[in-house]
């Protein structure tokens, strides 16, 4: 088999070569590791709140249906263009 030589224009590999050189000390990083672990962490409490507010909300729609239904009957959707809670 014969090596096939790539025809790379300069600019392309002395880009890469800029681009590798500016980020290569983070590969190294100590604090990369910690770094990494704290965002995910931050990450994972900021789903946690975005859960317990879907859960809030969830209920309270829940809530104004059954009070809905009691105050003004079980079509009173019927009346509303649009339906206040669609599905």
């Amino acid at each position: 088999m014969s090596r096939q030589r790539r025809n790379f224009q300069p600019n392309l590999l002395r880009n890469w070569k800029k681009e590798f050189l500016s980020n290569a000390a983070v590969v190294f990083d100590d604090k990369r590791e910690e770094n990494l672990k704290e965002k995910l962490a931050e990450e994972r409490k900021e789903k946690a709140e975005y859960a317990k507010k879907v859960g809030q909300l969830t209920m309270q729609v829940d809530w104004l249906k059954k009070k809905s239904e009691e105050i003004c009957g079980p079509d009173y959707e019927s009346e509303f263009s649009p339906k206040p809670f669609d599905d």
